[in-house]
């Protein structure tokens, strides 16, 4: 029997996808994960990331490297200073009686995305990204390889009932790619990878232990989020190599609290370094 087929799978050329989850502000703990991955020489040939996941992908794609990282961290300490999601019920409440299609108009994140955005368009960046949201008039799953990236990026972003949808050029309005595949693993299979390295920061299903009216519609998003990805990691092959770095503190709240960036940039990059030194995958 000829060795020949058995040295040429041993050979091939690792296709290295990364796929970074959505997870509103636990997002920051992505920032410390790149920065170990990418000082450990893990480099992406391609980027798949929905939610805060694409908020964070688009400059990795852009330029993968730890320069990019150092960015990122200024972007999520300007964040944490000026959340883009406003607070206070009074607001919250005006939004519902004047029948707004968001507790938050999604300005102040607009204009961070403009801000910060290398590319004006997806398909600019130096390595491939996907970008995931969820079509509103049909509930499917699309995916952009090129197209505005700051609108793509803000419709991928626009958790339901708390940022408004986003036209995008299909036609169509938009809302966060989470809501279908928060861990989009399927569709990185789908690209070819050999290797998945997956940044997952999506908390654990824990319910909101005051239940208001916007916990309970996100504990119930949550949950469905939760049973989604369960489904997407029973379908990557076993034949992949996958390093999973998680970030292991369940919460039980909205996500959406900004004072807790810098501890997650710390967390992520603690997380990382585990999982690169479990994985075997860096040696020397």
């Amino acid at each position: 029997m000829s060795l020949w087929p058995r040295f040429r799978r041993r050979t091939r050329r690792q296709h290295t996808v990364f796929v970074l989850s959505g997870g509103a502000v636990r997002g920051a703990a992505q920032v410390g994960m790149l920065r170990e991955l990418l000082g450990a020489g893990l480099v992406p040939d391609a980027v798949v990331a929905v939610s805060a996941g694409a908020l964070n992908g688009l400059p990795v794609a852009n330029d993968p490297t730890l320069e990019q990282v150092d960015l990122l961290e200024e972007i999520w300490r300007e964040v944490a200073a000026r959340p883009p999601v406003r607070s206070g019920a009074l607001r919250t409440w005006v939004s519902i009686l004047r029948g707004r299609p968001g507790f938050d108009t999604g300005e102040r994140l607009r204009e961070l995305i403009e801000e910060y955005a290398p590319v004006t368009d997806l398909g600019d960046t130096l390595v491939p990204i996907h970008v995931g949201t969820t079509a509103a008039s049909t509930g499917s799953l699309c995916w952009w390889r090129d197209g505005p990236s700051v609108d793509i990026l803000c419709a991928s972003a626009a958790i339901p009932g708390v940022f408004p949808s986003v036209p995008l050029p299909d036609g169509d309005h938009h809302l966060d790619g989470g809501v279908l595949s928060n861990l989009p693993l399927r569709y990185a299979v789908s690209l070819g990878a050999t290797r998945l390295v997956v940044l997952d920061v999506a908390a654990d299903f824990l319910p909101a232990e005051k239940q208001t009216a916007l916990t309970s519609m996100l504990t119930g998003f949550r949950a469905a989020t939760t049973e989604l990805t369960r489904q997407e990691w029973l379908d990557v092959p076993e034949s992949i190599e996958v390093l999973h770095v998680e970030l292991p503190v369940a919460s039980s709240g909205l996500d959406l609290d900004f004072g807790e960036t810098e501890a997650l940039l710390v967390e992520g990059a603690e997380a990382a370094r585990g999982a690169i030194a479990a994985s075997g995958w860096i040696t020397g």
